[in-house]
């Protein structure tokens, strides 16, 4: 036995003297996670959708939070949690209780910043106050002021934050869409400035306080996120919303790193960063699947807290929501640049209402699908978010030419049609692209008056469709989540296919 282990000592030195131990991380090195979700649009409770998984329920914020959860604890010191915008409107149990449920969990899971959305206005200015005094965390934009040229009460252009040691600057951004695709009385009396015109200066703001990464948190749009990395030196990251892009690599542009995580809480953004502790460069980061899918259901991981927290809000509406209006014999898809069922099932149920001889209603105002089978009150809501009322006036053939021939424009903003077919030849330059309208199978007339059904947002001169401003004889009716419940009432199962209303040459 004495032999045996006077031969075995030997053995092991000479094991240890071989074998590499796994190298610690290095002290030069830090390791910052940044967490992100945008363009939430009020989605708590799971739902299923059909391009993702037919059976299996996605996004809830019961299995977000323990997603959340998971990744903080593998980074306790270096997690950032971040939030891109237009976060609450979009879904009943958000809706009815103006945002509140969807601050309660944002505050539950300790967001550290929230950037300023468009849809952030659409329940106007004093509830927006509300939900701003009400976050245990800060909203951001730096391009929003009043008249008197100040930032918004409540609203911070950046803050600086600090993890593991660095001094990491967030900056607030909001798209100056905002300007037209909201309610003019919610934004009277606000500029939206240009973002690449006004960053270069708040990055230099917070460098000269000692920042040593800076991330731009955007509500702009993936094409203006990409323009903003071009022109703008100095930011590090920017965490993207407003255009619901699935950035599923993390997009370099020139040295800024841009994520986004799609919308409606499908995914959770985990961009890892490795920052050098001297010289505060990103050294390396994760460039591939930076985006996890959140897939809920009774056998999949979940925050009970959060499950309670949400539940409780559900429960108070779900007897009346859950309410079955109609049916439906066929998905009831959107689409937002060119004629989709669901569109002209609502232009038709705005024109049995009023008797009016067109209806119009723009396509990015239909924010869901409907699928095939019964439908619930609850979603009709979430088809129709925004609280918009049916609005009937008088407009010239003239009037209604100058609408079509911007919808035909194919800026994503095409108008839905019922009482009419029109033609758009796309090749020809704007402004020339109706070549055949038709009302009732007669040709439009410049000079004669029609009775046209719209929406408030358009009749105020949303979405820059100004001319419906002109309108004359005005009329102010139901709300349209209203006005569909009733066709549904009257003409279930409905069974509606694309009818060549809107016919696009190309």
């Amino acid at each position: 036995m004495k032999r045996f282990r006077r031969c075995l000592l030997p053995l092991l030195l000479l094991l240890f003297a071989v074998t590499p131990i796994a190298p610690a991380q290095s002290p030069s090195v830090l390791k910052i996670t940044i967490l992100h979700l945008n363009d939430l649009h009020g989605h708590i409770l799971p739902y299923i959708d059909k391009s993702v998984n037919e059976n299996t329920p996605v996004s809830g914020s019961a299995t977000l939070a323990e997603m959340i959860e998971e990744e903080r604890a593998a980074n306790p010191d270096g997690t950032l949690l971040l939030a891109a915008g237009d976060m609450f409107q979009g879904t009943p149990v958000s809706n009815i209780f103006k945002g509140k449920p969807v601050i309660d969990v944002m505050n539950y899971l300790k967001f550290d910043a929230m950037a300023l959305g468009n849809h952030e206005f659409d329940w106007g200015r004093e509830n927006l106050g509300n939900l701003i005094t009400s976050a245990d965390f800060p909203f951001l934009s730096g391009n929003i002021l009043e008249s008197d040229g100040k930032i918004l009460p409540g609203v911070r252009p950046y803050v600086i934050l600090s993890r593991k040691g660095l001094k990491i600057a967030i900056i607030g951004a909001t798209t100056p869409e905002t300007a037209y695709s909201t309610k003019p009385t919610n934004i009277a009396g606000l500029t939206f400035s240009d973002p690449v015109e006004m960053l270069p200066a708040l990055v230099r703001d917070v460098r000269d306080q000692g920042a040593n990464l800076v991330i731009l948190l955007s509500h702009l749009g993936l094409d203006v996120d990409k323009d903003v990395a071009r022109h703008v030196p100095g930011i590090d990251v920017i965490v993207g919303g407003h255009s619901h892009t699935v950035v599923t690599d993390p997009l370099p542009v020139g040295n800024t790193i841009i994520v986004q995580a799609g919308y409606y809480g499908l995914y959770l953004g985990v961009l890892k960063l490795e920052v050098d502790k001297a010289t505060h460069k990103i050294l390396d980061y994760n460039k591939e699947h930076e985006l996890k899918p959140v897939f809920s259901g009774t056998d999949k991981p979940r925050d009970e807290k959060v499950a309670q927290m949400v539940g409780k809000y559900n429960e108070m509406i779900e007897t009346e929501f859950s309410k079955v209006v109609g049916a439906t014999s066929v998905d009831l898809t959107r689409n937002p640049v060119a004629e989709s069922n669901i569109g002209d099932l609502l232009c038709d149920a705005m024109r049995e209402a009023t008797g009016a001889d067109i209806a119009l209603q723009h396509g990015g105002g239909i924010r869901a699908d409907l699928l095939r089978g019964k439908i619930r009150l609850n979603e009709v809501y979430t088809v129709l978010p925004f609280d918009n009322f049916l609005v009937l006036m008088t407009l010239s053939g003239g009037q209604i030419l100058r609408l079509l021939e911007q919808s035909g424009s194919l800026n994503g903003k095409i108008l839905q049609v019922a009482g009419m077919t029109v033609v758009f030849d796309l090749t020809k330059p704007a402004g020339t692209r109706v070549v055949k309208a038709l009302v009732g199978g007669a040709a439009l007339d410049a000079a004669r008056d029609y009775r046209v059904a719209t929406n408030d947002f358009l009749a105020a001169g949303g979405d820059e469709f100004t001319t419906f401003t002109e309108g004359r004889d005005v009329v102010h009716g139901d709300l349209l989540t209203e006005v569909l419940v009733d066709y549904l009432g009257n003409h279930s199962p409905v069974s509606y296919q694309v009818d060549s209303r809107i016919t696009l040459i190309r």
